[in-house]
């Protein structure tokens, strides 16, 4: 695992209360942060998320690196958990960045506007980073984010990665980091006004493109779709034997997460301080 610079967080202009219970939540944030070197408690996140207002949050800047800062959605989840935890899982990043090594290739599945995509290339320059994210508004955030931070080493590639390619459609939703693949109980893309039909890849295909590079570490953040981008890095998995971290909320994702990875060998890594909605997994020739 590698040490990274905790971003800071920056709230701007709210409501009164809304800025006061803000602050002190993140003061009490960066309390728990110190006080346990990130290995972060739940039940502390959960009275943080108490104290926090429901609504009314301030404008929320975080910077990533000196003189380099995104904007969050102070409506949203991301802006909401980094208040929370004093940064958006961050140990998680730590993990990914410290698997990620010189000429090698951190793969950002689901990147959204850039949080792990732009940490690890900024503080992995000599490594490549690949953002998919194939949401229009919020992959054109993504380029400027990377554009503005003046960050060669992030490729943004705005598509979905999948199974195969083609296209899908998305649920677009109020908070663009629960935006979804259309499942077969929410109808066809032409049915509803909320679905964009995007372009789908996979990784592998993107990996051939490019030369087949060493790819060392990838994060999975597809709100359901996790197989379906896992089948479509099956070449990769199988030669690089890449450290793996997949968003598996709930029980019924664990188990089919760990059954698509079984063949490859790869199995649970548990690490003090990542949130309990995230899972590590390695291969047996990386343990």
């Amino acid at each position: 695992m590698s040490s990274l610079p905790r971003p800071r967080l920056v709230l701007g202009d709210g409501p009164p209360t809304g800025r006061w219970r803000s602050r002190a939540t993140l003061a009490l944030a960066s309390l728990h942060v110190a006080v346990t070197r990130g290995n972060l408690r739940m039940p502390v996140l959960k009275a943080l998320d108490v104290l926090l207002p429901a609504t009314s949050l301030p404008a929320v800047t975080a910077e990533l690196a000196p003189g380099v800062s995104i904007e969050l959605d102070p409506g949203g989840a991301m802006a909401r958990a980094s208040l929370i935890a004093a940064g958006y899982e961050h140990r998680e990043a730590e993990v990914l960045a410290g698997a990620t090594r010189p000429g090698g290739v951190f793969v950002d599945v689901g990147a959204n506007i850039g949080w792990f995509s732009l940490l690890l290339g900024l503080h992995r320059p000599d490594a490549e980073v690949w953002a998919f994210e194939p949401l229009p508004v919020t992959s054109r955030r993504l380029a400027d984010n990377v554009r503005r931070a003046r960050c060669p080493n992030v490729r943004v590639i705005r598509a979905a990665a999948g199974r195969a390619a083609g296209s899908a459609g998305f649920v677009l939703t109020d908070d663009d980091a629960f935006a979804h693949q259309v499942s077969r109980s929410e109808g066809s893309p032409g049915r509803s006004p909320a679905v964009h039909t995007c372009e789908v890849t996979t990784v592998d295909e993107r990996w051939h493109e490019a030369g087949r590079p060493r790819v060392d570490a990838m994060k999975v953040d597809v709100e359901g779709a996790e197989t379906e981008v896992l089948a479509g890095a099956d070449e990769v998995l199988h030669r690089d034997r890449p450290l793996l971290m997949v968003e598996t909320p709930t029980a019924e994702s664990v188990l089919a997460v760990r059954e698509a990875l079984a063949p490859q060998g790869y199995r649970p890594l548990r690490v003090p301080g990542v949130l309990p909605y995230n899972t590590f997994y390695t291969a047996a020739e990386r343990a």
